[in-house]
């Protein structure tokens, strides 16, 4: 690439090291063939003067970029979890068929380059793919070709042509048994104007923390009892207090990686109602001292960056965001990171690694973002749902706000709908609803009246919940008694015909592919799970295999230093629990199993071996 449009590219977003992410994207995408060389980097090397391996290992770490020249068009083809169940596979072969390549390779012609993936949060309408960065679900083989013959005839967009199936309001399930709260303006406010959103109420949160203590704000919030959205249910209030007092500067960190197979309620938030978000991090970097946020967002989530940045930009203009923000002393900026594909970003010390340009690797604790975060500076990290929820506590009370859900875990949650269920989507629920509501009620029973073997609830870093456990509740603290947990509210349901051999390899291909590799038991460790549970598939284990599983998952657990290591023991011991019978029938050299034998045939075979 020519020196010139490297400089320009630097001198667009600056030459600090934290910006490396955006001018690397803004590279490949100039590039033609969604690639960056090796004389490429090597010059943004040495005009940021960041030594060349940093460079290169950054750019290795991030699975969205590529050294060695794709296409003009990338597909991405999701496997996780969910597209998985809905018949991904047929759509390998849908795409493989008509464009005559396989993963990792190229059609003659320069168009198109094959490659998998792990979820791209339109789990509701999967199975579903990216192509560049347009995504496209409830994909079935007939539908393939016409979609990929449409891009021989056009320019690749930035998102906007993701299709009705995966709009937004389309993703929220129409049951009026329900109780909105953060849902309820999505489909009344329109996203892309800010009048809109002041029209119905927008701002009034605000107004009325301007004008109260930081430290009754930070008081409210503890005693509404919200506790965090994103997985770990960490008291948000008490969060905010943990973050040093003091005249430095101090951080609002929006996480918005939502990576967690089976996830997409984030999404849908950011992408219906922005400014929503942009008011609750507002009142939390007045209650915290914070005059800056920012928004870590994945970088396959093109349409929720492009609305949030429209929606910064408006509430600039309004003097939302900017110095003295609606005429107060406080001064207030959000601005947005981008991700580069990394499942671990979305632990909290990982993310705030790859806002400063960096690989994405946790860090050691202590200390705590809230006393040495990004630049090693005070830093508050909450996720989407947790800061959205703000403004209604302020707003309303503590008092209301906890006049939903139980005690321990007030409020509501957004659960994610997917797999087998007549109805899929995102649904607005009291903290602690049954698994049996949410599939009878509002999933409308398994599909083709099939019968419920399982659910996943959590995401892949969840648990397995049988029949025995459908009244259970499901909010933050009840699951874990039972050896699970609600984690981000995913609720994936498999029906009778799913291989819990099949499903677990998945799983653990997984973990396997989003490991960082910084530490040794998880690094060693995931590979040697989903070998184990490989050999299964094969119907070349041995029983003993099964509780050598179970121990080195185990050992992960005491051993690894971040949650991704320590969270596969979960889906494998619930797993067992119910269903360990079939991996004893995966041992019989003989036993046939159609869904084992497709996995392996599409994944592991060949150059294309995982």
């Amino acid at each position: 690439m020519k020196a010139e449009k490297i400089r320009k590219s630097i001198e667009k977003f600056g030459n600090d090291r934290e910006h490396l992410m955006l001018i690397l994207r803004d590279l490949e995408n100039a590039s033609g063939k969604n690639v960056l060389d090796i004389e490429t980097l090597e010059s943004v090397a040495a005009e940021m003067n960041i030594p060349e391996g940093a460079v290169a290992g950054f750019v290795d770490f991030y699975t969205m970029f590529k050294t060695k020249p794709r296409a003009k068009y990338v597909i991405r083809v999701c496997k996780s979890g969910p597209c998985h169940v809905m018949g991904s596979t047929t759509i390998f072969d849908a795409v493989q068929k008509h464009l005559g390549i396989g993963i990792g390779e190229t059609t003659r012609d320069g168009m198109f380059y094959l490659e998998k993936c792990e979820c791209l949060g339109v789990c509701s309408v999967a199975p579903a793919m990216m192509v560049n960065y347009d995504i496209h679900g409830n994909l079935t083989p007939k539908r393939i070709k016409d979609l990929l013959d449409s891009y021989k005839k056009k320019k690749p967009s930035a998102g906007e042509q993701c299709g009705k199936e995966v709009e937004g309001k389309a993703c929220i399930i129409n049951e009026p048994r329900q109780t909105k709260r953060l849902l309820d303006k999505i489909g009344v406010v329109d996203p892309l104007k800010i009048d809109s959103y002041l029209g119905n109420g927008g701002l009034d949160s605000l107004k009325k923390a301007l004008s109260m203590s930081p430290a009754d704000i930070i008081s409210e919030v503890k005693d509404s009892g919200l506790r965090g959205r994103g997985g770990a249910g960490f008291p948000a209030g008490m969060k905010w207090s943990f973050v040093t007092k003091g005249p430095m500067q101090k951080y609002v960190i929006c996480n918005a990686d939502e990576g967690e197979p089976g996830t997409f309620k984030d999404r849908i938030l950011m992408e219906e109602n922005p400014q929503l978000l942009i008011e609750g991090m507002a009142i939390c970097g007045y209650a915290i001292d914070a005059s800056i946020g920012y928004i870590y967002i994945r970088g396959e989530y093109r349409r929720s960056i492009e609305r949030l940045q429209a929606a910064i930009e408006q509430a600039r203009k309004k003097g939302i965001l900017g110095k003295n923000i609606m005429g107060s002393k406080f001064s207030f900026d959000v601005f947005i990171k981008e991700g580069g594909g990394a499942y671990v970003c979305g632990e909290e010390t990982s993310l705030i690694n790859s806002m400063e340009g960096k690989r994405g690797y946790p860090r050691f604790k202590p200390p705590f973002p809230g006393g040495a975060g990004y630049m090693r500076l005070p830093s508050n990290v909450n996720n989407v749902e947790t800061l959205m929820s703000v403004p209604m506590i302020i707003e309303k009370g503590a008092e209301w706000y906890r006049s939903a859900g139980p005690t321990n875990c007030s409020g509501t949650k957004l659960y994610c709908l997917s797999g087998k269920l007549n109805r899929t989507g995102l649904v607005e629920l009291p903290m602690g609803a049954t698994l049996k509501e949410i599939i009878d009620l509002h999933g409308k029973g398994i599909k083709k009246g099939k019968k419920f073997k399982f659910a996943h609830v959590g995401g892949s870093a969840g648990g397995i919940l049988g029949k025995d456990l459908m009244n259970l509740p499901l909010d933050i603290d009840q699951p874990i008694k039972q050896g699970v947990t609600l984690g981000s509210g995913v609720v994936l349901v498999c029906d009778e015909d799913t291989c819990a051999v099949d499903y677990l390899l998945q799983i653990l291909s997984f973990f396997e592919h989003e490991s960082c590799g910084q530490c040794v038991p998880c690094r060693v460790g995931t590979v040697q799970l989903h070998h184990l549970v490989k050999k299964f598939a094969m119907r070349t284990a041995n029983e003993s295999d099964i509780d050598l599983l179970i121990e080195k998952a185990t050992l992960m657990k005491k051993a690894s230093l971040c949650a991704l290591g320590q969270s596969p023991i979960m889906p494998i011991t619930t797993m067992l629990k119910y269903f360990r019978s079939e991996f004893v029938k995966h041992c019989k050299p003989d036993y046939k199993c159609a869904a084992c034998d497709t996995s392996l045939k599409r994944y592991y075979s060949g150059s294309h071996l995982h």
